[in-house]
């Protein structure tokens, strides 16, 4: 470690090293955790419901098609409107969520979601743990979780969250002995089949490296084995199933990220980006009341800073890398050293997560099995439609209609890099009612319009072009063509 400011050796030990004397009471020092464990149950009070998101449902789809075809060169050609190439970056827990829906049906998949949040909950617990003791833990625990809330949803993203709480851990860990982990491979690989998102991993690793560089810390060979690391990363992500196309893939959003609202800007009038807004800003106040911070966290959290002022939906992300930062400024503050996480921890932690998982699997209800937010009214209605027809439909019905009627093809879905811009901006003037929006229903041969019954599009329908209402539920109303 160097100080940044002469450049000369320190021997201190960085802010947040793990010391293995105690120094509290035992009965005090363990109040805090019950914070954990209580978040745990929020965790699982907050799944505990039926599922609504809208694009969970063709997730499933995905999944039980990739199982029995296990073909991802051209994944899901459900509809004619979806005419650009897609990579299926998140194939592996659609697998698993496919399996779980045909075996346990959508009460599993609630338990999943669950189990997912349960898990989130445990895993950033410890990686705070490993900077902090109990006190400054538990609270960076409760406050990184509601900076990741907004995009806790029944989605593959869930996998992204874990690892990168995993990997932003292991890399810290790193920082403080320059010990290369070369599971960290294997894991890029795992990430790579989970979700688009892997690449965030590899930002850690480099933004890491550099700083250790800048420290004066990372040198020749031991610099080269650190390299190593991010960069074997890189070329596992190239060999999974879908090949060096999915290196290619982040940057495949980037023509219609406006039309899509979780990559809309943050507003810090919302808890996720206040909450993670307050844990950059305590972390940068307590660093700035002392008298030396490594590169390498100065690193983490200016990458941390930028995921949370790109957009709503990677606010999590830097949530999740700045929760050990700020158990680690936070026990900065504490007269103490942290101790290290016992048996006794982890097994209580243990238990608390079985014990979670246990009751929900109990308690799991069968109304679980009635998708949420959706017309089910109107299902007999749509089974009736001939198939390959198209429906013009509301945008967070898409992936629903792909889900329960697969026979049917919406002009839009939650596929969103799978359509051409053009069609995006058809469909959003035809929504709006906008001059010209006629054309859209013409080009697309649309004779049927699933929209929700008090927009200008359901208004306009029935107004000007005399379409007739075939069934109204959940605030939407299936509208045909005149014959």
């Amino acid at each position: 470690m160097t100080d940044i400011t002469t450049g000369e050796p320190r021997e201190a030990k960085p802010r947040g090293a793990v010391s293995h004397q105690p120094t509290r009471p035992a009965v005090p020092r363990w109040m805090p955790f019950l914070l954990v464990l209580g978040l745990m149950g929020l965790a699982v009070r907050h799944g505990f419901r039926p599922l609504g998101d809208p694009d969970t449902w063709w997730h499933l789809r995905l999944g039980a098609e990739t199982w029995h075809q296990w073909d991802l060169t051209n994944p899901a050609p459900w509809t004619r409107f979806a005419t650009e190439p897609w990579v299926a970056t998140q194939w592996l827990p659609e697998v698993v969520a496919g399996r779980v829906d045909h075996l346990f049906g959508l009460p599993g998949v609630v338990w999943l979601f669950c189990a997912g949040l349960v898990l989130i909950t445990a895993v950033l617990y410890l990686v705070c743990r490993g900077e902090a003791d109990i006190l400054a833990a538990a609270v960076a625990t409760f406050v990184a979780f509601f900076g990741m809330s907004a995009t806790l949803t029944p989605r593959p993203q869930l996998v992204s969250f874990i690892l990168l709480l995993i990997v932003t851990s292991a890399w810290l860990r790193t920082a403080r002995d320059l010990r290369p982990r070369w599971w960290l491979i294997p894991v890029s690989w795992l990430w790579a089949c989970s979700h688009g998102m892997w690449f965030t991993g590899i930002a850690v690793g480099a933004a890491v490296i550099v700083g250790l560089v800048l420290d004066r810390r990372a040198r020749g060979v031991t610099a080269l084995k650190l390299i190593a690391i991010p960069v074997s990363g890189l070329l596992v992500a190239a060999m999974t199933p879908i090949g060096p196309r999915l290196l290619l893939s982040p940057f495949t959003v980037g023509g219609i990220t406006q039309y899509i609202t979780e990559w809309a800007p943050p507003s810090i009038h919302d808890l996720s980006p206040a909450a993670t807004a307050v844990m950059i800003a305590v972390v940068a106040i307590a660093w700035a009341r002392g008298h030396q911070v490594a590169w390498t966290q100065i690193a983490l959290l200016m990458l941390a800073t930028c995921w949370a002022l790109v957009s709503a939906r990677t606010v999590t992300l830097a949530a999740a890398m700045a929760a050990p930062l700020l158990a680690g400024a936070l026990q900065s503050l504490a007269p103490d050293t942290a101790e290290g996480v016992g048996w006794r921890e982890r097994g209580v932690l243990v238990a608390g997560v079985v014990a979670c998982l246990a009751t929900v699997a109990l308690l799991l209800p069968g109304s679980m099995g009635t998708p949420a937010n959706v017309p089910n009214a109107l299902n007999a209605s749509l089974d009736r439609l001939p198939p390959h027809t198209i429906v013009f439909n509301d945008s967070t019905l898409g992936g629903w209609l792909l889900w329960r009627h697969p026979t049917l093809e919406p002009v839009i879905d939650g596929r969103t890099e799978a359509f051409p811009k053009s069609h995006f901006k058809s469909y959003i003037r035809t929504s709006q009612v906008r001059p010209g929006w006629e054309r859209f229903l013409q080009t697309t041969s649309s004779k049927y319009a699933l929209v929700e019954e008090d927009s200008p599009l359901a208004a306009a329908l029935d107004e000007r072009l005399h379409w007739r209402s075939l069934g109204r539920d959940a605030g939407y109303v299936l509208l045909t063509a005149p014959d």
